[in-house]
């Protein structure tokens, strides 16, 4: 990535720091849909020179397609190049009480009278991991969202964390983890959209932003160092699962 490139992601990642929540994720949408149509472009092209190349006869014909292949697809290199380095620009990692943004996310829910209920069974002892406040936070957020979604007006929401062992979980046996679960007694997914829930752009309704939320739980996950998971029953609900490590 050259000078000028740098510079363009780090603004665009300051920009989205300063952003409130809701405002911040319409832009991810308005950005992530920017990319998409730009990478698509990148993959036909690429796939077209490709195909040609199989078809044509003559090996110097078939050697220029290939070669516009090879070019076409280091811009897609250049593009994802991008888009990671403004996303890891603005990660600052620290302890964070869970918790504490869980209440948070609770708090600023209450507020809408629309909302269905939440109800809070927060039986973790131990809740500081090391991650990034704000991306935690939102994930936290997109969670209770897509639940809320998930249910009717008498529907409910439950949040819930617990504390796990690595060998319980059958990850680091040397650790242990802040298990964090957001249960909604909606219709649960098919087992095609389950296997499909936590793609990037993936999503079972319409507008604008959609199918970023769970991408965005699963990408705070890793980055914290842990999983997230789904287990789902058609008629009973969805449990949607962050496991983070704790912080030493």
């Amino acid at each position: 990535m050259n000078a000028a490139d740098s510079k363009a992601a780090s603004t665009s990642a300051a920009l989205l720091a300063d952003e409130p929540g809701s405002v911040r994720a319409e832009t991810l949408g308005q950005l992530g849909a920017q990319f998409a149509h730009d990478f698509n472009n990148v993959l036909a092209v690429a796939l077209t020179s490709i195909e040609m190349a199989m078809r044509v006869k003559d090996p110097d014909k078939a050697s220029g397609f290939l070669s516009n292949a090879l070019k076409v697809i280091s811009r897609g290199r250049h593009l994802t190049d991008r888009l990671a380095a403004a996303s890891y620009a603005c990660e600052s990692i620290s302890p964070v009480d869970v918790h504490a943004l869980i209440a948070r996310v609770a708090q600023a829910d209450s507020a809408d009278a629309d909302a269905s209920q939440i109800t809070m069974q927060l039986a973790a002892a131990r809740s500081i991991v090391n991650a990034d406040a704000r991306f935690l936070e939102e994930a936290l957020r997109n969670l209770v969202a897509n639940a809320r979604e998930s249910v009717a007006r008498d529907g409910t929401v439950t949040v819930a964390t617990r504390n796990a062992s690595g060998a319980e979980l059958r990850a680091d046996a040397d650790r242990d983890y802040l298990v964090v679960a957001v249960h909604d007694t909606g219709g649960g997914m098919s087992g095609e959209v389950r296997d499909h829930a936590f793609d990037l752009f993936f999503s079972t309704h319409s507008g604008a932003g959609r199918g970023i939320g769970l991408a965005q739980v699963r990408d705070a996950a890793r980055r914290a160092g842990g999983v997230a998971m789904i287990d789902t029953e058609t008629v009973r609900g969805t449990r949607v699962t962050m496991a983070i490590p704790l912080a030493e």
